[in-house]
């Protein structure tokens, strides 16, 4: 088994890139619901950037007021979209690599709170590549530099063991969108990027690329790591609209 790895080019379209996700987690959940025994789908790391787009946890959807949520979108400079994934509101957008992995957390030995530590400890791994000391907070979940610096947001979704949903890491964001949010809902906290840490000149492709490979070196049962289209991804699904 290989870890699939789609790296998306460009900026994304934030609803395309669920799109992909949805096809992805339909595929395992089609797998369990199977009357004969097959083996799951491979994992699939969704690599991607998107135009600047603010997203809320399951735990904002009912909280945000629509005065609020046209903070969040900016006078039209910001896409706003609640999401499935657990945690609270945050920021995807040029220069940081959103991350989605899904997989059936049973195939690689994960429970929920294992799985969670287990992605920041891939993006702690990723960082030490590149230069920058990362480190878990046992209390707040993500991935930070020093005291009050988040470098990067985790939020997951489950479902019958399958996950999706995964990680956003600044390389190179534009860090002023931040304020118009609460980090992990904690004033004080303060998001932080690559470049923000003295690391210059990284592309998020770049750090995609190693991520990918720290991930395949994690999973039980993962050779390697085998770069795919999109083409190949969503493979008979059919546009609408």
């Amino acid at each position: 088994m290989h870890l699939r790895h789609l790296p998306l080019p460009g900026l994304t379209p934030y609803t395309h890139s669920i799109r992909i996700q949805s096809h992805l987690v339909s595929q395992h959940l089609s797998s369990l619901s199977s009357p004969s025994p097959a083996p799951p789908p491979p994992p699939t790391l969704l690599t991607f950037q998107t135009p600047p787009t603010y997203t809320t946890g399951r735990r904002d959807h009912s909280r945000l007021s629509p005065s609020q949520i046209s903070h969040l979108r900016a006078n039209g400079t910001a896409e706003y979209h609640p999401a499935l994934r657990g945690g609270q509101t945050t920021f995807h957008g040029p220069g940081q690599l959103t991350a989605y992995l899904v997989l059936n957390l049973k195939t690689h030995g994960f429970t929920a709170r294992n799985y969670v530590r287990f992605l920041e400890d891939s993006v702690i791994e990723t960082c030490a590549v590149f230069g920058v000391r990362g480190f878990r907070e046992e209390e707040h979940p993500g991935v930070w530099t020093g005291e009050g610096r988040k470098l990067a947001s985790v939020g997951v979704h489950l479902r019958r063991y399958v996950a999706s949903h995964g990680v956003g890491v600044n390389v190179s964001t534009g860090l002023g969108w931040f304020e118009r949010i609460v980090m992990c809902g904690l004033p004080g906290k303060r998001a932080t990027s690559f470049e923000e840490e003295g690391v210059r000149g990284r592309g998020v492709e770049e750090v995609g690329k190693v991520l990918a490979e720290v991930v395949a070196r994690g999973l039980n049962g993962c050779e390697g790591v085998e770069v795919v289209g999109e083409g190949e991804v969503m493979e008979g699904v059919v546009e609408k609209g």
